[in-house]
C-alpha cells in the first residue's frame, strides 16, 4: 500500500474500533436494557471493519499490478531505445562503408597516377630509381632495401587525419587546429592533402571525402575540448559539398549527431568558391551557420570584400595568404581600415602558409592568428584518438 493511502485506511479502521469500544461500554455501564443497542452497534462496526479490510487488500493488489505494469513499460522503453541505437549505428556504418568505398576508389586513382608520373620522370623501373641529390648514400641504400618490389604491397591504403596548429601571434601559443587529410599508401608514403583533394574533385568524390573528414575530426575535437573548451578545428569543405542540397543535408545530419561540439567545427572554403555558389549553395551555408557551426573564408583578398554581408552569412574567420597582407612595402591605409572594420564586426583574421620570421612579424600587425611551416608542420593523429571519450559519452547517454 502506498504511503498516501495509509492515513486514509487508518482513519477508516479507527471508527469501527471506536464503535466496538462504545458497544462494550454500553453493555457494562447501562446494563441489560442496552444490550440490543450495543449488539447493533457492534454488528455495524464489525461490518465496517471487514469492509475496510477488503478495500485495503484490493488496493494493495491493484497497486502491485500497477507497479508490475510500470516495470514492464520501462523494460519495453529500454528495449526500444536499444533498438533505435542499433538502427542508428547500422545506418552510420552503412554511410561510412559507402564513403570508404569511394575513398578507396580515389586512393587507387592517385596511386596509379603517382606511379605513372614517377616512371615517366625516372625513365626506368621504380625499384632502380636513383635517390635525390639531398639524400646521403647510406640513406638511399637503406631506403632501397626497405622498399617493396612492384606488385607486393605492404598494406592497404587508408586516410590519415593530420592537425596543423593555429597559433595566436601575440603569444605564440596554439589556440586552434586545422584539419588536413592525407592518404597513406602501402609503402608508408603519404599523399598530401592538396593532391588528394584535387584528385577527389576531379573524380567527383570531394563530398564523400569531406564527410569522412568530419567523422574523423568529431571524436578528436571532443577529446581536445575536454582540456580547452574554447578550442576549434578548421575543416575544409569543397564547393561540391556546399552546392548540393543532399550533401549539405548529410553534413547537417553529422552536426546534429555531434551537437555537443558543433560550435567547435569551423568549415572553411575559398573565396573563389563562394563566388561560384548559386542561391541554393548560399542557403546551405546559412543552414550550416544556423546549426551552430562557424564558417571561415580562406584565400581572401581585400578587393570587393563585403565584411557586413559575410558576417550576416555566418563567416567569423578570414584567412589570407602572407603576400596579401604585406607584399614587402610595409603597412598601408587600406589594411588598417580593414582591420578596424573586422574588429568591429568580431571577425578574426588569420594568415596562412607563414614560412619566415619576417612574414610572421609583418602579419602580426593586422592578424590575430597564423599557421604555416614557420610555426609547426601538420602532425598525424592516431586512428584511435578520441575513441574512449566518444564511448564514454554514449554510455552516459544510455
Amino acid at each position: 500500500m502506498s504511503r498516501h493511502m495509509a492515513p486514509v485506511m487508518l482513519g477508516l479502521t479507527a471508527f469501527p474500533l471506536a464503535a466496538i469500544g462504545i458497544a462494550a461500554y454500553l453493555v457494562v455501564a447501562a446494563g441489560p436494557q442496552m444490550t440490543a443497542v450495543a449488539g447493533a452497534i457492534l454488528l455495524l462496526s464489525c461490518c465496517m471493519l471487514v469492509a475496510a479490510t477488503v478495500v485495503a487488500v484490493k488496493l494493495s493488489r491493484h497497486e502491485e499490478w500497477l507497479w508490475a505494469q510500470q516495470d514492464s513499460l520501462r523494460g519495453l522503453a529500454g528495449k526500444a531505445q536499444d533498438a533505435m541505437e542499433r538502427i542508428a549505428s547500422v545506418e552510420i556504418r552503412s554511410d561510412e562503408a559507402v564513403s570508404l568505398q569511394q575513398v578507396e576508389a580515389i586512393a587507387a586513382d592517385i596511386d596509379g597516377l603517382r606511379r605513372e608520373f614517377q616512371d615517366f620522370v625516372a625513365g626506368q623501373p621504380r625499384w632502380r630509381q636513383y635517390p635525390p641529390a639531398s639524400e646521403t648514400p647510406a640513406a638511399a641504400s637503406s631506403e632501397a632495401k626497405s622498399e617493396p618490389r612492384p606488385g607486393k604491397a605492404t598494406g592497404r591504403e587508408q586516410l590519415t587525419l593530420l592537425l596543423e596548429p593555429v597559433v595566436e601571434l601575440a603569444t605564440g601559443a596554439t589556440s586552434h587546429y586545422r584539419a588536413l587529410v592525407g592518404l597513406a599508401d602501402g609503402r608508408g608514403k603519404l599523399v598530401s592533402h592538396d593532391e588528394l583533394m584535387q584528385k577527389a574533385e576531379q573524380g567527383g568524390m570531394r563530398a564523400a571525402v569531406d564527410l569522412r573528414m568530419v567523422r574523423m575530426v568529431a571524436p578528436v575535437l571532443r577529446r581536445l575540448r575536454l582540456r580547452n573548451p574554447g578550442l576549434r578545428i578548421f575543416v575544409p569543405v569543397g564547393r561540391a559539398t556546399l552546392a548540393s542540397k543532399e550533401e549539405a543535408g548529410r553534413l547537417l545530419a553529422l552536426l546534429q549527431r555531434d551537437g555537443d561540439i558543433a560550435d567547435g567545427m569551423v568549415f572553411e572554403f575559398a573565396q573563389q568558391e563562394l563566388g561560384q555558389l548559386d542561391g541554393a549553395g548560399i542557403e546551405n551555408l546559412a543552414r550550416l551557420a544556423r546549426s551552430g557551426a562557424t564558417l571561415a573564408l580562406r584565400e581572401v583578398y581585400l578587393g570587393g570584400l563585403d565584411l557586413a554581408a559575410l558576417r550576416q552569412l555566418g563567416v567569423k574567420f578570414l584567412s589570407f595568404p602572407p603576400h596579401a597582407v604585406d607584399a614587402g612595402s610595409g603597412p598601408n591605409a587600406a589594411w588598417s581600415e580593414f582591420a578596424k572594420q573586422a574588429r568591429a564586426l568580431q571577425i578574426q583574421v588569420l594568415v596562412g602558409d607563414v614560412k619566415t620570421p619576417q612574414q610572421a612579424t609583418a602579419v602580426s600587425r593586422f592578424a590575430r592568428f597564423g599557421f604555416g611551416p614557420f610555426f609547426a608542420p601538420p602532425r598525424k593523429v592516431r586512428p584511435d584518438a578520441g575513441v574512449a571519450p566518444a564511448a564514454a559519452r554514449r554510455a552516459n547517454v544510455a
